[in-house]
């Protein structure tokens, strides 16, 4: 008995010993909003930080963020600079936006983004974006419309704010991953340094592997959206004669192998409204629909022929046919993208026209 009642005590007295011990209070600790990582040289690169400020902690501050940079062989080089520097614990797991510098992507990916997913610091779903421009004044330039820091980058892709189909928004976790997929190439969105706001989209980027390899205008980007079927809302297509809102769209892609090169082809289905047209020109249904046709034509003839050029199959084709290839053929797939024969029809519903008056 005595022994039982020993390890009886032992065990209540270990109860109260239990814990978190190593937690970190809200209040001390600084929420990182939106990451940047800026090229320096060779051996450097510089990161930036923005912080968003709670109302309660903005006292008399002229604003709702602060910021902060630090030049660093690596990016948690830099980031441990910069906690020697401040009197919190600086918390990275809500950063909403990771800015990366143009110059820095023509360098390789790679080496920078592999610091977040082995340390899982910084959210696996955090969206992604090249940026042209000066990294130093899209962070320390105040959000236009208010946002938190982060905030208003993540809003600017999102499909219930700000973005739109020609917005390709991407996700750490995405890029990460098709760097070890030879079957699809990264397209990433790229921002450029805007007069008004704090930047403006301007197109994407592409990749093969972690370099960049070619550039998608507006345009070319919505046809890419329409073939990977990630239209989510509705898109507006301006054009000479009338204007149009394409509502919806169905895309059906066949694969094959023809001759021994790979065999592609996509029908494209979109139901559209027209929003406006030209009271100057004469208006005739057909002849309208004709010219929304050949412009998305000649969109996913530069579309493809910009990719195939490059060898990035941004659209993922080559994982349709996986499964007739052998493992050691999978890193061939760029060579053979290239080669592939790439038919597009587009099959264009004009739904209304709209409203009409009688002569």
């Amino acid at each position: 008995m005595g022994s039982g009642l020993l390890a009886l005590l032992c065990c209540s007295a270990m109860l109260g010993l239990s814990g978190c011990w190593d937690a970190k209070d809200v209040d001390n600790s600084l929420i990182v909003g939106a990451v940047g990582l800026q090229h320096k040289s060779k051996e450097a690169l510089r990161v930036w930080l923005r912080f968003p400020l709670p109302t309660a902690a903005e006292g008399n501050a002229k604003s709702d963020f602060f910021v902060m940079n630090e030049e660093g062989s690596t990016v948690p080089d830099a980031l441990y600079k910069i906690q020697y520097k401040i009197p919190k614990a600086l918390d990275a797991s809500s950063t909403r936006a990771l800015l990366l510098d143009e110059k820095l992507a023509n360098t390789g990916l790679s080496p920078y983004l592999e610091f977040a997913i082995r340390e899982r610091s910084i959210p696996l779903d955090v969206v992604v974006a090249i940026v042209r421009g000066d990294m130093g004044r899209i962070f320390e330039s105040p959000n236009p419309t208010g946002e938190l820091s982060g905030i208003y980058t993540k809003l600017f892709f999102e499909p219930y704010a700000g973005g739109m189909a020609r917005k390709n928004k991407t996700m750490l976790w995405e890029i990460y991953s098709k760097f070890y997929n030879p079957f699809h190439a990264n397209l990433i969105p790229l921002l450029k340094e805007g007069k008004q706001n704090s930047f403006e989209f301007a197109g994407n980027i592409m990749f093969l592997k972690d370099k960049i390899v070619g550039e998608l205008n507006l345009d070319e980007s919505l046809v890419y959206e329409l073939f990977t079927h990630k239209l989510h809302d509705s898109e507006v297509e301006l054009l000479d004669r009338a204007d149009f809102r394409i509502v919806h769209n169905h895309t059906r892609i066949r694969s094959a192998f023809k001759n021994g090169k790979p065999f592609i082809q996509i029908d494209c289905n979109l139901a559209t409204t027209l929003i406006d047209s030209s009271h100057t020109k004469q208006r005739d249904t057909s002849q309208i629909l004709a010219e929304l046709e050949a412009h998305l034509n000649a969109d996913a003839k530069s579309l493809i022929a910009k990719t195939q050029n490059a060898r990035a199959d941004v659209f993922g084709f080559g994982n349709k046919f996986r499964g007739s290839l052998q493992p050691s053929q999978y890193q061939q797939w760029p060579d053979m993208y290239q080669t592939a024969t790439i038919e597009y029809r587009f099959h264009i519903k004009l739904r209304n026209t709209g409203l009409e008056f009688l002569d």
